[in-house]
């Protein structure tokens, strides 16, 4: 399929359901706006033990229903699916986020331990260099993983959320093989771009004004501008395992 036929496709299906994208983002706006309330304290009454068990549940059903985009498109829907069947989101969440664990933040933090520890071996100074080029490693490192990741993710929608379908790695690089690793690469490089121009443009310029317009930008930015991005990019990660006819 066509990078601009994606690409178009996305940002249809986007705003397409405006019910279920605002929605999407109040979840986002409690979960925020919950975390500001919770972080100040640490948990030593009940209020606190609540207020982290709908943080968890929240964040569960958002990433639940990212997955949900992708094992839908992935089936040829074009409509963005409802918030039924909360119990199915949330378990789709853990899973999504078992899996995100397991590929992206484990090989992080072995990385990282790793490289200090090799520094540490060869009794080197190497920080000026790993300052230098720190953007240029943690994109590499996002671009590996964030593939695997994705055909982690692509396999299981195609097996109903089976979690062990996910770390079947055979099953996940033949699925990288038959998207076409070009494509999720190219997905993943449109990934880190919207994201850090969206950042550095929108979110940056937005917080930075003053009070009450801070507020105001703050609520627009996480339930309007954090929800299409979110939908924009897990409908491009289901649009890379769609047969052009399907389309």
């Amino acid at each position: 399929m066509k990078l601009k036929v994606i690409l178009n496709d996305a940002m249809r299906f986007a705003v397409s359901d405006w019910y279920n994208f605002l929605v999407l983002g109040v979840i986002l706006l409690l979960v925020d706006h919950l975390i500001d309330l919770s972080a100040p304290s640490l948990i030593d009454g009940l209020w606190d033990i609540f207020l982290v068990l709908v943080i968890i549940f929240l964040s569960f059903i958002e990433v639940g229903y990212g997955f949900r985009i992708v094992e839908e498109t992935v089936e040829g829907s074009s409509r963005p699916p409802g918030f039924h069947n909360l119990r199915n989101l949330f378990w789709h969440g853990i899973k999504e986020s078992l899996v995100l664990i397991a590929y992206f933040i484990i090989p992080l933090i072995l990385a990282v331990f790793g490289i200090s520890e090799f520094v540490e071996l060869i009794n080197l100074d190497l920080s000026p260099l790993i300052t230098d080029y720190a953007l240029v490693l943690a994109i590499i490192f996002f671009l590996c993983f964030n593939i695997m990741l994705q055909g982690a993710i692509l396999t299981m929608a195609h097996h109903e959320g089976s979690i062990r379908s996910g770390f079947n790695l055979p099953l996940v690089f033949r699925k990288i093989r038959k998207v076409g690793l070009k494509n999720m690469l190219i997905v993943s490089i449109i990934t880190i771009v919207v994201l850090y121009i969206v950042k550095q443009i929108i979110f940056d310029t937005l917080h930075g004004l003053p009070y009450p317009e801070s507020m105001v930008s703050e609520i627009i930015s996480t339930l309007i501008i954090a929800p299409f991005l979110m939908i924009f990019t897990t409908r491009l990660v289901g649009l890379m395992d769609v047969p052009v006819d399907e389309e």
